[in-house]
């Protein structure tokens, strides 16, 4: 399908399910509101009074009674809320598929997350969306739940967390937070048409043929009705949280999920019983509020700037390392070439399903880049000297920038190496959003937001680290690799395989050549006074 229709079609989705949303948030919102609103009036007559309740708006005044099935005749004319739920399922349903399994799971699967296949990404996402309710409902059916409603708050509880903390750990982080979203709008729903609806229909038929109506029905249906106002405003974050990759793209983007959760539902709860019991709801306020602003103070991550790069101050214990440089420098010098090949059947990337702003007119389908052989020969090989140069301090940090480019929604290079202390300059050249988020162990981490086409970051790392990875978190497919060397012996290798280990000094080197898929190559190598051979690796499959 052309990619220009399809972002279309993704608008329109997108435009159709929020203003169905709205609408069955808004009714939702509005009848929990009316419930608690309503004032028994001592004079009324009629059967199965609970109470009244008088509002304005639009220049006029709205009454409103609320009446008891069974005691209560029912109308000829009576509206039933139920599509807008409907809707707003089937509407999100057909995005989920759209964005997420479309694309061989373009948008659904992290390889730094999880190496599942995209087979076993769809299943377990089908099951978080449909298994969940099965046993959300059964739950909620037992006699034991209906006695003692806590025993269900708790086992609700501890499953949504568990599947938070399971899908943030296997899909990728974006389709995650979606995926607990459709979970939840799955209970929601379904209460409404499995348990809501049929129930309500069965107190309407009993009360037209003058059967007594079984008012637990009512109950039952209120109840569920109540869970769905608790789940409104967790789901209206994670559909407003796609758009912020500082949440699902965190580290710790599952904790960050249910902390913001308990806090929507802790503020909810504020709305919900604050005319019935005040100071409770003053307590949930406090408690949402708290919550929620944990969440934004634990979740910031300080930026690695320029002006932490290690400085070399002229104290006498580093003299004597510059001096080591220097003679190290003066001493004779060569520079080891060699080429990294490949034999066996080249694995192709996974098809991309890239949205219109990454794109080249032309183009054709696009694949990942995880291999890249050109006539046998592998790009993206990082070699570097592991021994040989140990006790050694090397401070001639190059001034020049190592650029990593996010273009055409591929990070290029893919794999690639600075010195400690060296500027490396991330690059948005795509006219649309990424974020670059950093996963190391070693170096300070960073989330930085490029939503503007030719912006540029630049971090500079303070201790080597072997690899630092950078990744979009809004596109998941778009990784890069960073070594941050704490010496000069290294090089990845071109499009034909050719790497150079610059002015290595007389000696005997471990020389390593690693790939991100194929793993690691080691060489023995001795540099003598007339040189070295040409090195040469061959990765095999």
């Amino acid at each position: 399908m052309n990619q220009d229709i399809f972002d279309w079609i993704l608008l329109l989705a997108r435009w159709l399910h929020i203003t169905v949303a709205v609408t069955w948030i808004g009714t939702s919102i509005f009848f929990m509101w009316l419930d608690r609103s309503f004032v028994p009036n001592a004079e009324s007559k009629r059967p199965g009074h609970v109470g009244e309740v008088w509002m304005v708006h639009g220049g006029g005044f709205y009454h409103v009674e609320k009446l008891l099935m069974g005691p209560t005749k029912v109308p000829e004319r009576l509206h039933w809320f139920k599509w807008e739920s409907y809707w707003t399922w089937m509407s999100g349903m057909f995005l989920v598929g759209l964005i997420f399994y479309t694309g061989e799971g373009t948008f659904l699967l992290d390889s730094m997350v999880s190496n599942i296949t995209y087979g076993q990404g769809v299943a377990i996402s089908l099951f978080a969306i449909f298994g969940s309710w099965f046993f959300y409902d059964f739950i909620w059916e037992r006699s034991f739940v209906k006695t003692t409603p806590v025993a269900g708050h708790i086992l609700t509880l501890t499953w949504f967390a568990g599947m938070t903390y399971f899908l943030c750990h296997t899909l990728s982080g974006r389709a995650a937070y979606i995926h607990v979203g459709g979970m939840l709008g799955t209970w929601m729903t379904a209460n409404v048409f499995m348990r809501i609806i049929p129930r309500q229909l069965k107190m309407v038929e009993a009360s037209k043929i003058g059967e007594p109506v079984n008012q637990e029905w009512g109950k039952n249906a209120k109840n569920r009705s109540t869970h769905n106002t608790y789940f409104t405003l967790p789901v209206i974050f994670i559909m407003l949280s796609n758009h912020f990759p500082n949440t699902y793209g965190h580290d710790y983007n599952w904790l960050i999920l249910l902390i913001i959760s308990a806090g929507g539902a802790a503020i909810r709860e504020y709305f919900v019983v604050r005319l019935s019991r005040p100071k409770r709801s003053m307590s949930a306020a406090v408690i949402g509020v708290a919550l929620i602003s944990g969440v934004v103070v634990f979740s910031q991550e300080k930026n690695v700037e320029a002006s932490e790069a290690p400085v070399v101050h002229q104290h006498h214990h580093e003299v004597k390392e510059v001096k080591e440089v220097k003679e190290i420098k003066s001493s004779k010098t060569f520079d080891v070439k060699g080429v990294v090949s490949f034999d066996g059947t080249v694995p192709q990337g996974k098809k991309l399903n890239l949205p219109a702003g990454c794109s080249v007119p032309g183009q054709g389908n696009v694949y990942s880049n995880e291999v890249i052989v050109n006539d046998g020969k592998l790009q993206n090989v990082l070699v570097r000297v592991t021994k040989g140069q140990e006790g050694k301090k090397y401070t001639d940090v190059p001034s020049e920038e190592v650029e990593l480019d996010q273009k055409g929604c591929i990070y290029t290079p893919r794999v690639t190496a600075a010195r400690v202390g060296q500027k490396v300059t991330f690059i948005n050249s795509d006219p649309i959003f990424h974020n670059v988020r950093s996963v190391t162990k070693e170096n300070k981490k960073f989330n930085v937001a490029m939503p503007k086409k030719d912006q540029r970051e630049t971090k500079v790392f303070t201790k080597a680290e072997f690899f630092l990875q950078a990744k979009c978190s809004v596109h998941p497919w778009m990784g890069a690799y960073v070594a941050v060397m704490d010496h000069p012996f290294y090089s990845v290798t071109n499009k034909m395989g050719e790497f150079t280990l610059p002015a290595l000094p007389v000696g005997k080197y471990t020389i390593e050549a690693w790939h991100e898929v194929f793993g690691t190559l080691t060489q023995e190598i001795t540099v003598s006074d007339s040189g070295a051979q040409k090195m040469s690796f061959k990765f095999k499959k």
